[in-house]
């Protein structure tokens, strides 16, 4: 038989290990009433290790009876044992070691508690402290794997104090389970500190830039090439203030408001939004699709959630504000449920919000692109290249020019962007740029044709909104009248 110390020693690892094991891998459950086993990548090890400790229980007392032994491995009952645990647990282990799989889960433990720290030279000097986080969470893992060890030796030399039995149950592998080689054995604090850190930055998937797109439950990192810096937009200066002030503060941390972008196509609103995202270096963009801003939203919010040293800006491009479920925008954010303070929505849509969704939000509308805005446009350019002295009849031949590019199918829209891609043609031809100045000094200016925009804008009205647009606009017009 057993010395009865040995059985104390085994219910003292069990009670160890289990304790450590609810810091580490265990949560409540939504209604508070039991502990579940955390989502990580190691999930069904640590189920069946869990399993594992409640058989034990039952068991300890037994293991130190030599009649019992062989039944152990031997001996099949109707109810799973430790046995089959700890075979499942060799099944789970796949190619990996055992002692490989104790150190990663125990590594992405201390990701998931301590993700709010990160590495720096505080760490270190925390992590020797037991009333931190860091500290306490460190000294929980290195409790646990002690404590398994200890469990799977005593257990292994229990159950063969009698001999190993010709057919037995156990996997061999369990046998040449081993922890002794575990970093959480071997390695002080400090050093395990210095290793959690370099597991952040391989695992950080979000350190290898600034941009990402999220597509089926993936982020992947993206350069957007044809971004221009926010210097290189011109007119629409009520557009680049409220972008720069909101994207500012909230990189400042003031708040996380959700930003609703609106207007006709061709305005420049998705690159304008993206650029003065880019332009503050704290905030990462996430470009996500219509489906993760309806039943996706939660997943994604989830995803980003333990990220809380960095500032997401979630943005959900060419909305069909018409045919979304809101209802999840409504839930999770100013609903039943806040945002994390680390991230906000940008919305931008061809069409209006809905004054249920809008409420929610700050809302800015991009001004239709007409014969003003045009040439606000063009001296705007001629500022930033320099040029002080801009006369409004340069300015007025330059826009009547770009009109008659547009009537001669050399452009297929009147807008900003279209405008911009002239301006580029513009600079490069010197030759041009001589006869639109001798022209400016004329004895008559040409003028930008209004009626153009005008049909143009109401063409694209028509062509979204409907008739009903289009009545409003008139309306709008008798009105100003």
């Amino acid at each position: 038989m057993a010395e009865s110390s040995e059985i104390r020693k085994m219910e003292d690892a069990l009670k160890k290990a289990e304790t450590s094991f609810h810091v580490l891998f265990e949560k409540m459950n939504g209604d508070g009433s039991a502990r579940v086993v955390c989502d990580c990548n190691y999930k069904d090890l640590l189920e069946a290790l869990r399993i594992l400790f409640r058989k034990l229980h039952g068991e300890v007392s037994a293991l130190g009876a030599a009649t019992i032994n062989p039944r152990l491995e031997s001996v099949s009952s109707e109810e799973p044992d430790s046995v089959d645990a700890w075979n499942e647990i060799a099944f789970r282990c796949n190619s990996k070691t055992f002692r490989q799989c104790v150190d990663d889960a125990l590594f992405d433990a201390l990701m998931r508690i301590n993700h709010a720290i990160r590495f720096s030279p505080e760490m270190l000097k925390a992590v020797e402290d037991s009333d931190t986080v860091i500290g306490s969470s460190m000294r929980h893992a290195v409790n646990f794997a002690k404590a398994l060890e200890r469990l799977l030796s005593l257990y292994l030399m229990l159950i063969h104090s009698e001999g190993v039995p010709e057919l037995s149950r156990l996997n061999p592998e369990v046998k040449r389970f081993q922890l002794s080689s575990s970093l959480f054995l071997r390695s002080t604090l400090k050093g395990l500190a210095m290793e959690l850190d370099s597991r952040f930055v391989k695992h950080d998937v979000f350190s290898s830039g600034r941009t990402f797109r999220y597509a089926h439950g993936e982020f992947t990192s993206v350069v957007l090439k044809s971004i221009r810096g926010v210097n290189e937009f011109y007119g629409y200066g009520e557009a680049k203030r409220v972008l720069s002030e909101h994207f500012g503060a909230f990189a400042s941390g003031r708040y996380n408001l959700p930003l609703l972008v609106s207007g006709l196509p061709g305005l420049g609103k998705t690159q304008m939004t993206i650029a003065y995202c880019l332009k503050f270096s704290e905030l990462t963009l996430i470009l996500a699709g219509p489906e993760d801003l309806q039943e996706g939203l939660e997943g994604l919010i989830a995803k980003l959630t333990p990220c809380r040293n960095k500032k997401f800006v979630l943005f959900f491009d060419d909305i069909d504000t018409r045919s979304i479920n809101w209802y999840y925008f409504r839930t999770y954010i100013g609903g039943s449920f806040s945002l994390p303070p680390n991230m906000m929505v940008v919305l931008a849509s061809n069409y209006g919000f809905p004054p249920n969704i809008s409420s929610r939000g700050r809302v800015f509308n991009f001004p239709l692109f007409d014969e003003i805005r045009c040439q606000e446009m063009i001296e705007d350019l001629f500022l930033s290249r320099g040029m002080k002295h801009i006369t409004p009849d340069l300015l007025s031949v330059i826009a009547a020019d770009y009109v008659e590019a547009f009537g001669q199918k050399e452009f297929d829209e009147l807008s900003p962007r279209t405008l911009a891609r002239y301006l580029e043609l513009y600079l490069d031809d010197s030759a041009k740029r001589r006869r639109m100045l001798e022209l400016s000094r004329g004895e008559v200016i040409t003028r930008p044709d209004s009626q153009v925009f005008y049909e143009m804008n109401m063409k694209l009205l028509r062509a979204l909104y409907g008739e009903e647009a289009i009545d409003e606009v008139r309306k709008k017009e008798l009105d100003i009248r």
